[in-house]
């Protein structure tokens, strides 16, 4: 699905990432390691077509993604660390907003609740905790169709049973011939699917 040769990038004239290689298949999760400062954010964004390397190639599918920017990224989510919402709006608004399909609209209580956000649907954002408003951005997990999931620490400020759902999500994704690259200080809980690794130094 995802084919990634010989990348590099400089940050302000320091190297970040070095002839960085590997390609995740359908059905697998790429777990990026590395220190603080390796360059994992940075990888996650040069993957999501938000910056352009300076050397090497990303490709999806087989094609360059620059090639096809605008289509590759209506193939992907990419969960960063900012929650990617209007803090002035509601839960409910801010994907009444963006979502343009009736029938996602219609799933929206059902991913409400799965992610233990019922009661929270009609408050606004900014009055959100940190775990709260991070399963909001989980939200678009489940409301997109999207092959290509990439996650930026996205166990980061979820309590247990948070987790576990996350991992329910991502196991059922895969399922269905999903990709999924994320980075993560954390533990996998006993995941039900082989976790493939990748460490920039």
């Amino acid at each position: 699905m995802l084919k990634v040769s010989g990348l590099s990038f400089d940050y302000q004239d320091k190297p970040l990432l070095d002839q960085v290689s590997f390609q995740v298949l359908p059905g697998q999760l790429l777990h990026l390691r590395g220190k603080n400062g390796a360059g994992k954010t940075t990888l996650l964004q040069l993957l999501a077509g938000l910056i352009e390397p300076h050397q090497g190639q990303i490709d999806f599918q087989n094609q360059p993604i620059h090639s096809q920017l605008s289509n590759y990224q209506q193939q992907l989510v990419y969960i960063g660390h900012k929650p990617g919402f209007n803090a002035s709006l509601t839960v409910r608004e801010n994907y009444q907003t963006s979502l343009l399909e009736p029938s996602q609209r219609g799933d929206f209580d059902d991913h409400l609740a799965r992610l233990g956000l019922t009661d929270l649907g009609d408050t606004l954002c900014a009055q959100l905790s940190l775990g709260q408003r991070r399963r909001v951005s989980l939200l678009r997990l489940g409301l997109s169709d999207a092959k290509l999931w990439l996650l930026d620490e996205p166990m980061s400020a979820l309590d247990q049973a948070s987790v576990s759902l996350l991992m329910e999500c991502i196991a059922h994704h895969l399922e269905q011939q999903g990709a999924v690259i994320m980075t993560s200080h954390q533990g996998f809980p006993a995941p039900s699917f082989p976790i493939h690794e990748v460490c920039l130094s």
